[in-house]
């Protein structure tokens, strides 16, 4: 299930939960004029506030917020893996006829091994190949060839992550822009 639909799901529920609560108000206010007991009332107030509740800590622990999109925790941490990764393969080989740093082959290993490892497609998992030769196997590497293959990725990453197009683009840019660009922030 995508993070969109599990993510309206929650919406939905959180809803149903303020409009019982909601309900259950204007039951105790009803009652209060009436002269009736409040039990029932404040029964249904409780009943709705712990929906409201549930649905919360179901968004807490189900999502986090990636370039200010919803996504899910596990998808999260891979979109953060493989950027971070990204950028410490191309961070030590920006420079023209710089040897490529041992630390940034092990990156680019890393994110062979995330494109393999997280369902990605088989054009993924080649193109993540090719940019990891041109990493470790060149002296000179082809540092554009190797930014389009990780946009390439990223693109097809993206798109099984939310269908709407809108969204698919800001996270590209965002993560792209966090992989071949400047230093990382702590």
């Amino acid at each position: 299930m995508l993070a969109s639909t599990e993510a309206i799901l929650i919406e939905v529920l959180f809803s149903l939960g303020a409009l019982i609560a909601l309900g259950g108000l204007i039951a105790l206010v009803w009652t209060k004029r009436h002269r009736r007991p409040f039990r029932p009332a404040m029964t249904v107030i409780i009943c709705g506030v712990g929906i409201v509740v549930i649905a919360s800590l179901l968004n807490v622990l189900l999502f986090k917020t990636y370039a200010g999109v919803r996504v899910k925790k596990n998808q999260y941490y891979e979109i953060t893996s493989l950027t971070t990764n990204m950028h410490a393969s191309l961070a030590g080989s920006q420079a023209p006829h710089q040897p490529v740093s041992p630390q940034a082959k092990k990156a680019s290993r890393n994110v062979t091994y995330l494109v393999d490892h997280t369902g990605q497609s088989k054009r993924s998992q080649r193109l993540a190949a090719a940019a990891q030769r041109q990493l470790t196997q060149h002296t000179t590497p082809d540092i554009h060839l190797v930014k389009h293959n990780y946009r390439l990725i990223l693109d097809q990453y993206f798109a099984t992550v939310t269908h709407s197009t809108k969204a698919q683009t800001h996270l590209r840019t965002h993560a792209y822009r966090h992989a071949t660009q400047g230093p990382l922030k702590k």
